[in-house]
């Protein structure tokens, strides 16, 4: 792949990032913070090795035509050693990466992925640089010209009557489109940006006016003067994300803060609000952030398993739908999607009706862990200043709850 020629002066990085989302929202129409991310992220493409963890990114649509294969296009023209597919194999997948050091670009990933267990498994881990790193069993003579090449040292490989165990990497930064969600693993591991079909009205160029050559070099040259403060930033992380979210977020918000001008608190702002975005299109924590509403809403500390799936089935819109796969939403179906977290239905008393459901204290730490602090907040936020509740002639708050902070 051809190497990109830093820029010959020094580069105000503001400037820089500015120049960039301007540049991605002439020819897409995102959603609100997707452009000043993804600005970073081209950025960070140019830098990547000089962190632990590089960030994926996640660009999911509900349906075709909403502009994933167009952005990725667009990045292509932006990120550092673009590799572009939309159906590789496994070995070839892990080939690629070890011989091109690119930035990935995995378009149709809805078919591409569906199935495949080993092509998920190694996209898991190659987020973080400890582990990103594919074994193989190869014919001595591959091995052998492999290890000459310097990739594989001494005691990297172990010699065997049939061949050599070599070891390759699945080191990158990498963007995912897909129609529909990802696996709920790999999408904890991606900042996700929900594409939608531009509206009458929204307009973009053609991408034949897109010129790149000077941005790819000033990130360049960016990256370059940079380096070390790079490598050992250690920004502050909003107290909303998760760890995982915040691990994925930390290269980019290093880069912001090194650009300086309105860039790190607009990067900040952008993480949380699209964290959370996320999180209300996930499909089990869409479904957990719905039962914990049910139980704020009744003020209640148990609810019949009934009750839950009565409710459920009003709202069968909601990103947990896709979870149905053909299924009846029953109890049954609502059991098999919180048996993972380890919450099971119980036999319960209500008054003078006994039957199955679900103590609140059960979903507690559930709560906490998987919907951000910030998602329970606005909840009740928003139900405060919609309902009040008439108890005794008099007016009282909606309840308020303690499950709703996120887990250190």
């Amino acid at each position: 792949m051809p190497v990109v020629e830093p820029w010959p002066d020094a580069v105000n990085g503001a400037v820089l990032l500015d120049r960039i989302a301007y540049e991605l929202r002439r020819f897409v129409v995102f959603p609100k913070w997707a452009a000043e991310m993804l600005a970073l992220w081209i950025v960070h493409t140019f830098a990547f090795h000089l962190r632990d963890v590089t960030t994926y990114v996640a660009i999911e649509s509900p349906e075709k035509e909403c502009g994933k294969s167009t952005l990725l296009t667009v990045l292509s023209q932006l990120v550092n050693r673009p590799a572009v597919s939309s159906n590789i194999s496994s070995s070839a997948f892990f080939h690629a990466i070890e011989e091109l050091q690119p930035t990935l670009l995995m378009d149709e990933a809805d078919s591409n992925l569906r199935a495949r267990r080993e092509m998920r498994g190694i996209l898991n881990a190659g987020y973080t640089k400890a582990t990103a790193h594919v074994w193989r069993l190869m014919p001595r003579r591959a091995a052998r010209g492999k290890s000459e090449a310097g990739e594989v040292e001494g005691e990297g490989a172990a010699g065997r009557s049939d061949g050599e165990l070599v070891q390759y990497s699945s080191w990158c930064p990498k963007a995912i489109a897909t129609i529909g969600h990802l696996d709920d693993t790999l999408a904890s591991r991606c900042i996700v940006v929900r594409m939608q079909r531009k509206m009458d009205g929204e307009q973009c160029e053609r991408l034949k006016m897109l010129k790149a050559t000077e941005l790819k070099r000033q990130c360049a040259r960016f990256a370059l003067d940079h380096a070390e403060e790079i490598t050992s930033a250690d920004p502050a992380m909003p107290k909303a994300l998760t760890n995982r979210a915040a691990d994925i977020w930390e290269p980019l918000l290093a880069l912001a803060d090194l650009a300086g001008g309105h860039w790190p608190e607009l990067a900040r702002q952008a993480a949380e609000g699209l964290t959370m975005r996320a999180q209300q299109h996930s499909p089990i924590g869409a479904l957990l952030m719905d039962i914990a509403a049910m139980f704020i809403m009744a003020d209640v500390d148990r609810l019949f398993s009934r009750e839950i799936v009565a409710v459920l089935n009003l709202r069968q819109d909601r990103p947990w739908g896709e979870l149905r796969l053909g299924r009846k939403l029953n109890e049954s179906w609502l059991a098999m999607q919180l048996r993972p977290y380890g919450i099971r239905p119980g036999t319960l008393r209500i008054g003078d009706q006994v039957t199955k459901g679900y103590l609140l204290e059960d979903f507690r730490e559930t709560f906490r862990r998987y919907i951000p602090g910030s998602e329970i907040e606005a909840f009740k936020a928003d139900l405060a200043a919609r309902t009040v509740k008439e108890v005794d002639g008099e007016k009282r708050d909606p309840p308020s709850s303690d499950f709703g902070a996120t887990s250190p």
